[in-house]
């Protein structure tokens, strides 16, 4: 019988250890990773901090737009918000619509309904889906993809 050497043990562990550090979060934990990051990237953009949005999303985003299109690259996400949202209307989740799928060893898909409501207090006007695709960047998250679609008045 072969004894194993101490250093060999020792890598063993690590390997061992790295892989447990390095686990696919639960489904449940997936998805309340995806939700604070929804509530933190919509403050951002509720709230006009380009800044935090810059850092929220990749630099190759791809944007898909069901009235407006393709937009590509961060700067020109930045630059739509800043002209077309900022202090004009508000996103807001639309309860009990989200969900998130994982996508094993890269992020998460995140899908849910949104109503779009003006910045002072009144009645919601528009709603909308999307599909945000987020990839984990160790302990960063950026979003890299995102469909906005059938955008409608809102009937509540």
């Amino acid at each position: 019988m072969m004894k194993k050497s101490p250093a060999l043990a020792c890598l063993s562990l690590a390997l061992v250890l790295g892989q447990a550090i390095a686990a696919e979060p639960t489904r449940d934990e997936l998805t309340r990773q995806v939700e604070a990051l929804d509530r933190e990237f919509f403050d951002a953009f509720n709230n006009c901090k380009l800044d935090k949005l810059t850092e929220m999303v990749a630099e190759d985003l791809e944007f898909f737009h069901d009235k407006n299109g393709l937009m590509r690259s961060r700067q020109a996400f930045i630059e739509a918000v800043r002209r077309n949202v900022c202090g004009k209307f508000r996103r807001e989740p639309m309860a009990g619509t989200m969900v998130v799928y994982p996508l094993e060893k890269f992020g998460a898909i995140q899908m849910g309904d949104h109503k779009f409501c003006p910045v002072k207090p009144g009645p919601c006007e528009g709603k909308g889906k999307y599909v945000n695709v987020w990839q984990r960047k160790g302990e960063r998250w950026e979003m890299m993809r995102v469909l906005s679609y059938e955008h409608l008045p809102l009937t509540e």
